[in-house]
């Protein structure tokens, strides 16, 4: 069979006359039609769907299936069981300016970043300098040369040239168990800078003719403790790339040249209209503004590095206005970049912002680089999303940005309750967890891992009439999992599930509640010379996940992490009463079953913690918001969840939800009626007398602000935010402050 490698070039041969346009030329071209028309590369008329549109259907759809089977086949070379079944990896076509054309199924807004990363190698000239060759490989993990979110995302771009000249790009993704960094696992949680981010690369050639090249290996080898496992994912990514490359060749020779080119512009012109329709019909016109905060507490860690010895509070601020482009995302006001690992990059920032506008808007079109075209987006420079300072951190960027995509998908969501349509109306709180770590065997073997379970599968908030659900959803990517305990064990060898379950109450309270989220515990066996782990969450115990509550409710708890150390554990597996979630493990030591020398729950980020033979450590994450007042709740619901195991203690569940119940010999729980309405009358009248206008709030509140009553880091968030001027100002009429009011630093 003649192989695509017969039509393989250097784009500008030394004393050769170019035959076709540079990458460069190719940017500056698409840019400049755009912008003059505002129309996808001038693409006015969708000629070739009018001329034949049975002909242009076929044609995507041999486009889609071959990222779809790409997927399917080569997420089985993988031996990470994040890429193999929890759904963190994805395979797409780009054009040759990288703007996306089909992608599989996956974590769908990665696809944002692929125009960054081929618009460094066209600004850098790689063509020019280099020659880009059919089948050339080429490694990116960067976020501010690659736009990649965190360097745990690893992208391999393969170059589809045709008749010597670049026509496109297969791109494979998948999040890795290890990159590398300081902090092992695949977020750094505690780097300073980028060169403590792991295995960091802008867009690099690591290979030809659909083959890496063999010191590609040594990099694995050498630079994270996965090796095996990162090895196995990268051959999984250029598998699935090799499988999309070949397909495009057949489907270039088939509709020809001429054809595919002009078709795969019309493809993303196409689903950009019909996204900018859905946002017209779906949005109601308006600003909607949202907010986030996450703790970096990193004061007391960093004995090394003293400029980064701080507590930070991080404000993520957005607004979404629609337009008559579709819809603006604005982020002045977040707070600016620091030396920690929670900063973005602006394709970071849209590979997380993408989320929930892929899910809201492409819902009915071709998932392409049209709904990047139909969203504006502004990331000030110097601010976290937009950082002046080339060498910051993005290690942990997914902590904070996935907030960012909270409060878009969140506006999304009151829009349509407005316009009526219920049944897509849920909260969204984004609030994921994972556990991450190192260790060495006996036999002197390191090994690195990254805990995806909870990642994978969290709780869906409440809908605006009914409860939300666990598990089954994962904002990120359409296919939420938790996946097989087992496959996590032999990830770890020395770590143990004793218990995995949905965590009673975790959730956040309404009139419907959000889906509960998720608790494991886990149990140290021969640890061999080290074992230890970190925890790289999005949600804190400290802060809320986003800063809204749907009509009233509450918004969802955050993660956190117990650890019991120096444990009796082995006298309790005798009785056979082992902890199998976090509440169950505190209420044992409360009873003084399992005796912990020292046991701690960690609230925000911890700092490596090394674990013994018998140690135990829980992780908790997932729950979701509520939607509506708690005290409208249906009492039947609240004894049904009672009933379930699904609500806390009856004192808490009875306090919170105003309800009267008895509880029988079998432990059934019955509703007094009318002793439910007197309650929840009666608590309504406390509120009204317990409550304060509006004016004598936003009073006493002002006293606070003129005097900056505030502790420092809040002090310092709203020193950075007002150093923009779209936050300053609305904080300065909100307030009503004089003209020389400001936060000074301290």
């Amino acid at each position: 069979m003649a192989h695509a490698f017969d039509n393989r070039t250097q784009l500008t041969p030394p004393s050769k006359e170019v035959r076709h346009q540079t990458l460069k030329q190719m940017f500056e071209k698409r840019d400049r039609l755009t912008q003059q028309t505002g129309h996808y590369c001038g693409v006015t008329e969708l000629t070739l769907r009018a001329a034949d549109p049975i002909k242009y259907e076929r044609f995507y759809n041999k486009l889609h299936a071959a990222v779809l089977a790409a997927r399917e086949s080569a997420r089985f070379v993988a031996a990470s069981p994040g890429s193999r079944e929890m759904g963190e990896s994805l395979w797409g076509l780009a054009t040759p300016e990288g703007d996306t054309l089909a992608v599989s199924l996956g974590f769908l807004s990665h696809t944002a970043i692929f125009p960054v990363s081929v618009r460094y190698m066209a600004e850098k000239e790689y063509d020019v300098n280099d020659g880009i060759e059919d089948g050339d490989v080429y490694a990116v993990s960067d976020g501010l040369t690659g736009g990649v979110p965190h360097p745990g995302d690893f992208y391999s771009f393969v170059a589809i040239c045709y008749e010597g000249e670049i026509v496109g790009w297969a791109v494979g993704i998948n999040h890795l168990m290890e990159n590398g960094a300081p902090v092992s696992g695949s977020w750094a949680t505690f780097s300073v800078d980028t060169f403590m981010d792991g295995l960091v690369c802008p867009p690099m050639r690591t290979g030809r003719k659909l083959k890496q090249e063999s010191w590609w290996k040594a990099i694995w080898q050498r630079r994270t403790r996965a090796a095996t496992m990162n090895i196995l994912d990268d051959k999984m990514r250029l598998a699935g790339c090799a499988m999309v490359h070949d397909a495009t060749h057949k489907l270039i020779k088939e509709f020809g040249l001429e054809y595919y080119k002009r078709a795969t512009r019309e493809i993303i012109e196409e689903s950009r209209r019909m996204i900018v329709d859905n946002m017209h019909s779906l949005m109601v016109p308006g600003t909607y503004n949202g907010c986030a905060f996450r703790l970096v507490k990193y004061k007391g860690l960093q004995q090394i590095w003293s400029h980064a010895d701080k507590n930070t509070l991080l404000h993520i601020r957005a607004s979404v206005e629609p337009n008559d482009k579709g819809l603006l995302v604005d982020t002045e006001g977040s707070s600016r970049w620091g030396y920690h690992s929670y900063n973005a990059t602006p394709g970071g920032a849209d590979a997380a912002l993408f989320l929930g506008m892929m899910n809201s808007f492409a819902h009915n079109t071709k998932v392409t680089a049209g709904i990047e075209l139909a969203v504006q987006r502004h990331y000030p420079s110097g601010s976290l999303y937009n950082p002046d300072y080339e060498f910051t951190s993005n290690a942990n960027l997914w902590a904070q940005t996935v907030s960012l995509n909270s409060i878009g998908f969140n506006a999304i969501s009151r829009a349509m309750f407005s316009r009526g349509y219920l049944e897509e109306a849920f909260t969204v709180d984004g609030n994921w967890g994972a556990w991450q770590g190192s260790g060495q065997t006996d036999q002197g073997v390191s090994y690195g891992f990254t805990n995806f379970e909870w990642l994978g599968g969290t709780g869906r908030g409440a809908w605006c009439y009914k409860d939300g659900e666990p598990i089954v959803w994962a904002a990120w990517s359409q296919l939420a999992t938790c996946g097989d305990a087992e496959e996590f064990e032999s990830c770890v060898p020395p770590l143990f599930y004793l218990g995995r379950k949905l965590l009673p109450g975790y959730f956040g309270h309404g009139k419907y509640r959000g889906g509960p989220g998720n608790s494991a515990v886990h149990w140290c066996v021969k640890p061999g010379k080290h074992i230890a782990v970190t925890r790289p969450n999005g949600g804190l115990s400290c802060t809320t996940s986003v800063g809204l509550g749907m009509s009233g409710a509450y918004p969802g708890p955050g993660s956190f992490m117990i650890s019991a150390r120096d444990t009796n554990l082995p006298a309790l597996i005798e009785t056979g009463e082992t902890p199998r979630d976090a509440r169950e493990l505190l209420e044992l030591v409360d009873a003084g079953k399992l005796e912990v020398a020292n046991l701690e729950i960690w609230k925000t980020d911890c700092p490596e913690l090394a674990l013994k033979d018998n140690d135990l450590f829980v992780d908790a994450a997932g729950s979701s918001g509520g939607w509506g007042d708690p005290l409208d709740r249906d009492p039947a619901l609240v004894i049904k969840d009672l009933n379930d195991g699904m609500a806390p203690r009856y004192e808490f569940t009875a306090n919170l939800y105003g309800i009267v119940a008895t509880q029988d010999a079998a432990g059934v729980w019955t509703l007094d009626a009318d002793a439910t309405a007197a309650r929840r009358k009666a608590m309504r009248h406390a509120r009204l007398a317990d409550s304060q206008s509006a004016q004598d709030w936003w009073a006493a509140e002002r006293t606070r602000v003129l005097a900056r009553d505030f502790i420092p880091e809040v002090r310092e968030m709203y020193e950075q935010s007002m150093s923009f001027a779209k936050f300053d100002n609305e904080f300065r009429k909100f307030w009503q402050v004089p003209a020389a009011f400001n936060f000074p630093k301290e």
